[in-house]
């Protein structure tokens, strides 16, 4: 990671959800028109990035192939900050007091969802390069910081999350709802179960959404393996190659293990049906082709 700068793959994500509002046809699955203002790039370049990384991939199939893929993880990209929302909406009937959003990257729900955050302490932990762009580029756009959000710095190398949560002062008494969305990947086995035990210790009621990466693709309607396999070389090369995947009943098992009570693996049939109002046309893909769970103490 580059000193004062985000991490690459939080950079790509932000353009994907900037694009996604600025270019999506209605109904949206994600309405983020904060995004290209933390990545500092207007509409215009954001596709020029995303055409050139469908021209990456069509170099290993054909531009067909290579532009649903592409659709895929634009979609797969929205719809987990969508999942982190809508759960969020319903959290709030269990009293939860935090909301800690780990690996924040350029994350914008503190931000944009203020119906959600308010009455809650918010903390944005990650690393401090990550941070420094994102403050920047908030002044720059005249994007208030809210009152109820807090910056917690977190350098792995140095710290542990439990030291990282002390020194920013997340409670460990009060319920907590989680979002962990685009790190697991990047993350050995042993960092993944170490987070899970921190944040398992929470109060009944605490909540967490994660994504994750299977070892098992699911690959229909002409996705290669060879896509996927080559999109693992796009962020190694970015500085972040992938580290750790989990076949969801192994996953299920360390969060049991970790403290959680009840593990729900969300499905994309079950994501149109309650978040789109069943209708497949911005979100078509192969019903195991989404890892998002949902995990509650």
């Amino acid at each position: 990671m580059i000193e004062g700068s985000p991490s690459r793959t939080a950079f790509m994500t932000a353009l994907q959800r900037g694009y996604h509002n600025a270019c999506a046809a209605e109904p949206k699955i994600l309405n983020d028109n904060l995004a290209l203002d933390l990545a500092g790039v207007s509409s215009a370049e954001a596709k020029v990035f995303i055409d050139n990384l469908i021209k990456t991939f069509e170099g290993l199939s054909d531009f067909e192939t290579a532009n649903i893929f592409m659709h895929r993880i634009d979609c797969a990209v929205c719809m987990r900050s969508r999942v982190v929302e809508e759960k969020l909406l319903l959290a709030q009937k269990r009293n939860i007091k935090q909301l800690v959003i780990l690996g924040a990257g350029l994350d914008s729900t503190a931000y944009r969802r203020l119906d959600l955050t308010k009455g809650l302490q918010v903390f944005e932990v990650d690393h401090p390069s990550t941070q420094i762009w994102k403050r920047q580029k908030l002044e720059q756009a005249n994007i208030k910081i809210p009152e109820n959000l807090k910056f917690v710095a977190f350098d792995f190398e140095k710290q542990t999350l439990s030291e990282a949560f002390n020194a920013g002062n997340i409670r460990t008494d009060r319920i907590t709802f989680f979002s962990w969305l685009g790190v697991q990947m990047y993350l050995t086995d042993q960092a993944v179960r170490a987070t899970l035990k921190v944040l398992g210790r929470y109060p009944l009621g605490s909540e967490l959404i994660m994504d994750f990466i299977s070892p098992s693709y699911v690959l229909e309607g002409g996705i290669s393996e060879k896509s996927v396999d080559y999109l693992q070389k796009v962020v190694t090369d970015m500085g972040e190659p992938v580290k750790s995947k989990y076949y969801e009943h192994d996953l299920e098992n360390i969060l049991q293990e970790s403290g959680f009570s009840n593990v729900d693996f969300l499905s994309a049939k079950w994501l149109v049906h309650n978040y789109l109002d069943g209708d497949k046309t911005f979100f078509d893909m192969p019903d195991r082709a989404t890892s998002i769970l949902s995990a509650t103490i």
